[in-house]
């Protein structure tokens, strides 16, 4: 998301605006062919980021989240969520575990961190520990298929 945002800013203040034009379209049109709310959710549920990152202008809120939340703990755990609004609220408010003192101390990793949280909740923190545990490169499942390679015959 940083490298969007970046890119979308360089592009915006550049010199050649029929370059930047064409380049800020195909980049637009990049972003709206990935799930977005898993990219925006990762950037909410991190203890440095949380709203901070966005204009106040957006129609991005804590509310939107939430709806966000509800459905992809529905999706991913085939059952409704009871707590799960409660549990993003705390963490708005920044109650412990959800302060930055305590993500503080796991020295910037994220997944640590949300596996350390998740048992002090019953539901955000599942879809923390997923969300953050999704690879965001090929380069893991490359690894495995080289490795698994010796498994298929012809």
């Amino acid at each position: 998301m940083h490298s969007i945002a970046y890119l979308t800013q360089f592009w915006n203040n550049h010199n050649d605006t029929q370059l930047a034009a064409k380049l800020l379209f195909r980049l637009e049109r990049r972003w709206n062919g990935w799930e977005q709310p898993l990219l925006l959710l990762s950037c909410i549920l991190h203890p440095e980021y949380r709203m901070h990152q966005f204009k106040t202008n957006l129609n991005i809120n804590y509310i939107t989240f939430g709806k966000w939340l509800t459905y992809y703990y529905k999706a991913w755990f085939k059952k409704e969520s009871i707590c799960i609004l409660r549990e993003l609220d705390n963490f708005r408010l920044e109650k412990y575990p959800f302060d930055n003192n305590t993500y503080k101390q796991f020295n910037g990793d994220i997944w640590k961190y949300w596996c350390f949280v998740e048992p002090c909740t019953t539901e955000l923190g599942l879809v923390a520990c997923r969300l953050f545990g999704i690879c965001v490169n090929a380069a893991s499942v490359e690894r495995l298929w080289s490795s698994m390679g010796f498994l298929q015959t012809n």
